[in-house]
């Protein structure tokens, strides 16, 4: 996943309707039953060749929403299985490991920029 939706998203649709790659869902179909939107980890690419920046955060009205978040991949297999946050099983409960399928991210925002709750986008 690469962003994280935090608990100041307002559930206005922007988001939803703009993510690129369909990785965002409602408050309705939020895995974790948290009443706000939800980045799906599996799906999130960071718009990375398809937008310069991620579509969700530059669309976003509430400033420190959209925050970054680890890279999808296998060195973060045990964040993303391990936390509350995530539910990453299938409707059949088959789990969706970042060990098994890995997705794109932005190399140039730095490690220590992610997860830990850093804005994607900022105030204008």
């Amino acid at each position: 996943m690469a962003v994280i939706i935090t608990d100041l998203c307002i559930n206005c649709d922007a988001c939803l309707q703009n993510c690129p790659v369909h990785a965002i869902v409602d408050d309705s179909k939020n895995p974790v039953t948290n009443t706000r939107y939800y980045v799906q980890p599996e799906k999130c690419v960071e718009c990375v060749d398809i937008f310069d920046d991620p579509q969700c955060a530059a669309i976003c009205p509430s400033i420190g929403c959209i925050t970054w978040d680890m890279p999808y991949t296998k060195e973060y297999d045990a964040h993303y299985l391990n936390d509350a946050l995530y539910k990453l099983c299938d409707k059949d409960n088959i789990l969706k490991s970042p060990a098994i399928k890995e997705k794109k991210y932005r190399t140039d925002i730095p490690l220590s920029m992610r997860g830990v709750g850093k804005e994607v986008q900022v105030e204008p």
